[in-house]
């Protein structure tokens, strides 16, 4: 890609977006909201992100009260703080497809999504023509070769085509996008044959959480270092956090001291003292900091340490701050540690001794916290549908995921992974 210059509960409290220094702190009133979607290549390299605001229909904004809610969107969010330094793709409105409207700044560059509405609009043609000619990457969205679609595909530089369609002729779809030079993207990218199926198709990146795509080949089980640090997550997550347990396991191991001290003593904790003592860096890091480092070590020799640290870290946070319970942030680590790095649930749940409820959670999607996991997993995948199955509505999932994103990034940067 060319990188631009379980069954329905009673339903929860709505969620608000925010972005608080930790999850479940400070929330405020900025509202509508919007999904995050990782495009991606065959190594699992996050190129992009697509941000579709729920609230968009399908995407669909020539009506003025959606497209209003979604410039106000534009104009008050800080886009950086849900993609870093890589691309966003936004949805696009008539007034900014007709230069009216101006694209918001981020870092790695932003592009417009182009819904096929646009496409049927008698100064369609005309608008995305200038966009090419203004240089702003685009994306035609459910691409179906429709004559007005292949007319305009000299001018896009990217084609979205919805393989969960089955009335649709994908293999031809991407040829004829190929012949005219433009890449393809696949979405609703499903099941666990998913991925492999839309890479024989012969598209370019699929567009989905980083775990929906490419997987171990190879089911491994745990060597001591890991063992060490599930104890240690084990014994953060206990309702009584034995301090000098966890310092007794970590001293073991001279990297995870060294990291822990250079953690505690970094600038962004501000402290005006230098810690020497692993103890006290402990006590004075607290749980979630220190849980964060622990599974940081974890995967901390994968070529994809970013992404993958802020997802898996960013699914945790969204578990908790949608369950409300601390426990649910061990849920969605374990979960997506599991899918990282193909070591089974069961061996986790077997190694780390947590609790029959996160065990059933973990394993079958059970219980409070497991419906929870269920629908952070569903939204990660853009599945409304699977998130709807759950006992919660997708707009308090991706509430609580975006009030995670900012945090899980903030506390990747604090780690120097970034």
């Amino acid at each position: 890609m060319d990188h631009p210059s379980p069954s329905p509960a009673a339903e929860a409290a709505p969620v608000k977006f925010a972005v608080p220094a930790f999850p479940g702190e400070g929330l405020s009133d900025v509202t509508p909201t919007f999904g995050r979607l990782a495009i991606v290549d065959r190594q699992r390299q996050v190129l992009a992100y697509a941000l579709p605001v729920l609230s968009a229909l399908d995407g669909d904004v020539a009506d003025a009260a959606a497209a209003a809610t979604l410039h106000h969107v534009y104009r008050t969010v800080d886009l950086e703080k849900y993609v870093a330094d890589r691309p966003a793709f936004i949805w696009s409105t008539p007034a900014m497809l007709a230069g009216q409207e101006s694209v918001p700044p981020s870092h790695g560059g932003v592009g417009l999504l182009v819904h096929p509405s646009a496409t049927r609009r008698a100064d369609g043609a005309e608008q995305i023509i200038a966009l090419s000619e203004r240089g702003t990457p685009t994306i035609l969205v459910k691409f179906a070769d429709e004559p007005g679609q292949r007319a305009l595909l000299p001018f896009v530089t990217h084609v979205m085509v919805d393989v969960s369609d089955t009335t649709l002729p994908h293999a031809e779809l991407v040829t004829v996008a190929h012949n005219a030079g433009v890449t393809v993207i696949a979405e609703n990218v499903q099941g666990t044959l998913g991925p492999a199926k839309a890479w024989g198709l012969g598209v370019d990146y699929l567009m989905g959480s980083i775990y929906h795509h490419e997987k171990p080949t190879v089911v491994r089980s745990l060597d001591p270092g890991e063992i060490q640090c599930l104890e240690v997550v084990r014994l953060l997550s206990a309702p009584d956090v034995d301090t000098t347990r966890i310092a007794e396991v970590l001293s073991s191991d001279p990297e995870m001291t060294v990291r822990v001290l250079h953690l505690v003593n970094s600038v962004a904790m501000g402290l005006p003292q230098r810690v020497d003592s692993l103890h006290r860096a402990i006590i004075m890091l607290g749980p979630s900091r220190l849980t964060t480092l622990v599974m940081a070590s974890l995967i901390s020799s994968r070529i994809q340490q970013m992404d993958a640290l802020w997802f898996l870290l960013a699914r945790a946070a969204a578990c908790r701050e949608l369950s409300g319970d601390d426990t649910g942030y061990t849920v969605g680590l374990l979960s997506a540690f599991a899918e990282e790095t193909g070591i089974p649930v069961s061996v986790l749940v077997e190694k780390s001794l947590v609790s029959d409820e996160v065990a059933r959670a973990l394993d079958s999607y059970e219980g409070h916290l497991g419906s929870t996991l269920a629908a952070v997993v569903a939204h990660e995948h853009g599945d409304t549908a699977a998130v709807e199955a759950t006992a919660w509505r997708p707009e308090q999932v991706a509430h609580a995921y975006l009030v995670a994103l900012p945090w899980a990034l903030e506390t990747v940067r604090h780690l120097n992974l970034t």
